[in-house]
């Protein structure tokens, strides 16, 4: 009998530890499988939802495929867009609508999101949110949604009408320089809209739901206006006058500037869009160490008549003399009162006539406005520009109506620029006592032969009549003149400037003239008021002496001619070139241009017109 070999008992808790291990293995790699196959299942997670605009769930997507959920995102997100307008408002209360219409849902993005969140979810966790052990809700939005191409189309239209109707063009700051300050006016902003940004503000209002989108244009700023940027724009470097290459003169010119923390300030200080006044700066240029170079042509000159009064004549050439030698820079103002300051007795003038209420009475100084006419006229022939010009009172007989220029201490002054580039000097003087002639001339430089002639119009006359005055001081069968009399006349004046050759490069209005009549004044005895054939008063009549006869001498009567505007022609007693003279026009021509400007006697510093006019001859 063999002998058998007792068998090893397995131990109960070994058997029964493997058998757990083994159901734990297959549980496992069960699982793990449930994982992949979740994964790879096309199909959404459980808790996958479809939301509206407001975040409430419309629809449960969990566990359906990616067609069956494309499906019924795409019906949701159809019937919720066919509803849909969003109103645009713009401008000033101005709006417009769009509807969903131009939209076409987009499905796929919305279900692209649950798939994507099942893809970021780790492996492991893929059976236990199947399972519902594990729970990660995740919401798919219905507001995916994008324009349709004819959509899209229509969108642009809208947008683009609705930025042609807010654009404003940007305007910039202006500025206009006059003869002391520059005004400026500041420009606006405008403004454009962004038509691709609202494009796509108005898509993604669309497909979110909203109701109502404010378009904001945006600012095109103008450009920028300060203190600095306008000196920089004004801003002219001074310049001598000087010869270039050629040996040909070359004219000044002046600086001109503002201070730009000044402008700035008074920029500062305006208000927004109103116009702001800045002063000009003016740099004189500089001269040349000989200047004798710039006085070789006669610009103009003018010899006139004294009248064979002592103290006028002397007082003509008192103040000539302050003229006289008196050089204006380019640029420069002249100012005939500065001149020759107050002509007063105190100031070495003497008393002679002058005009008061119409009347020729003594006063200080008269016979000065010889001269400033007659600077006047050679301002003209020079082309120079008035600043300042007032016409006498009445006719002056010593040169031609419309180039008088009248002045009365300290009110009424006569000024002119010279805005030729080059220096003027002044020669005036007196010669031949008081029957001589006062002679005025301006030299400087005339490179280019500017010519200058005056066209002169009596657009009427006024006839001085006779008028008797009754005075007992008067001898029997005498009368005395007491009031000497001048014919009106209203003249207008023109300035033609020609070239070398004789073109004609311009004609400007220069002035217009009104000299009043003045009636001639007789005094008589009014006792001979019979005699004169004119109203007797009983008052005055005189019983004659029976024995004695007298008839008294009438004197004749006789109306003086009327008085006519002789030419007064310059002459030439220094054998210098002839000057331009002036030419008489003695019959109105048809209708001329009518004058935008009028050089008259002023009605200012009181005067109240021609009947209350002061000043001297």
């Amino acid at each position: 009998m063999e002998q058998s070999t007792p068998k090893k008992k397995i131990p109960v808790g070994l058997i029964a530890g493997l058998t757990a291990a083994a159901l734990i293995a297959a549980a496992a790699g069960g699982y793990f499988g449930l994982c992949a196959w979740v994964r790879d299942n096309d199909q959404l997670l459980p808790g996958a939802v479809a939301v509206d605009d407001r975040g409430d769930t419309v629809a449960d997507l969990g566990k359906l495929t990616r067609e069956d959920a494309l499906a019924v995102v795409t019906e949701e997100m159809d019937q919720r867009l066919d509803n849909r307008t969003l109103t645009l408002h713009y401008g000033e209360g101005k709006r417009v609508e769009l509807t969903g219409e131009l939209m076409a849902c987009a499905p796929e993005a919305a279900v692209d999101v649950g798939f994507s969140a099942k893809e970021n979810q780790p492996f492991w966790k893929l059976g236990a949110l199947w399972l519902g052990v594990a729970k990660e809700p995740t919401d798919l939005s219905l507001s995916a949604a994008a324009f349709t191409p004819e959509g899209e189309a229509e969108a642009k239209r809208v947008i683009q009408s609705i930025a042609d109707e807010l654009y404003m063009e940007p305007v910039d700051f202006t500025y206009e320089l006059g003869e002391e300050t520059v005004t400026v006016t500041p420009g606006s902003d405008g403004q454009k809209l962004d038509t691709d940004a609202l494009l796509e503000a108005v898509e993604e209002a669309l497909a979110q739901g909203q109701t109502e989108l404010t378009v904001e244009p945006e600012t095109v700023p103008s450009a920028e206006l300060s203190g600095e940027t306008l000196h920089e724009l004004i801003y002219v470097e001074p310049k001598a006058p000087g010869v270039d290459e050629s040996g040909k003169l070359t004219p000044a010119v002046i600086g001109l500037s503002v201070n730009a923390e000044e402008a700035q300030s008074l920029l500062d200080a305006a208000e927004p869009g109103a116009p702001v006044i800045i002063p000009l700066e003016y740099t004189p240029p500089g001269t040349s160490e000989d200047e004798s170079m710039y006085y070789k042509d006669l610009l103009a000159s003018i010899t006139t008549n004294l009248d064979g009064v002592a103290n006028r004549s002397f007082n003509v050439g008192h103040a000539a003399s302050f003229c006289n030698g008196k050089v204006i820079q380019p640029g420069e103002v002249f100012s005939y009162l500065d001149t020759i300051g107050d002509p007063s007795t105190r100031n070495g003038y003497k008393t002679s006539t002058g005009y008061q209420n119409g009347l020729t009475v003594e006063m200080d100084g008269g016979g000065v406005c010889q001269v400033s006419s007659s600077l006047y006229y050679c301002a003209v022939y020079s082309n120079l520009e008035i600043v300042r010009r007032a016409c006498h009172a009445f006719a002056t007989g010593y040169i031609p109506n419309g180039l008088d220029a009248t002045v009365y201490y300290p009110s009424l002054d006569f000024k002119f620029r010279n805005n030729t580039g080059f220096p003027i000097k002044i020669v005036a003087y007196t010669e031949g006592g008081a029957w001589g002639k006062l002679t005025v001339q301006f030299y400087g430089s005339n490179p280019d032969g500017i010519k200058v002639e005056t066209q002169r119009y009596t657009q009427s006359s006024t006839a001085w009549t006779t008028v008797y005055q009754p005075d007992e001081t008067i001898p029997l069968g005498t009368t005395k003149v007491d009031v000497t009399p001048y014919t009106g006349y209203v003249v207008d004046v023109y300035r033609c400037v020609y070239d070398a050759n004789g073109n004609l490069l311009s004609r400007t209005f220069e002035n217009h003239s009104t000299y009043a009549k003045r009636d001639k004044v007789v005094l008589y005895n009014p006792a001979d008021a019979a005699y004169w054939g004119l109203p007797v008063d009983p008052s005055t009549v005189v019983t004659p002496d029976p024995g004695v006869v007298t008839t008294p001498e009438v004197p004749p009567v006789t109306e003086p001619p009327i008085v006519t505007d002789p030419p007064v022609i310059p002459t030439d007693d220094l054998g210098l070139p002839p000057v331009v003279t002036d030419p008489v026009v003695d019959t109105t021509p048809e209708p001329e241009p009518t004058p935008t400007q009028y050089i008259d006697l002023p009605n200012e510093d009181g005067w109240g017109g021609w009947d209350n006019w002061n000043g001297w001859e």
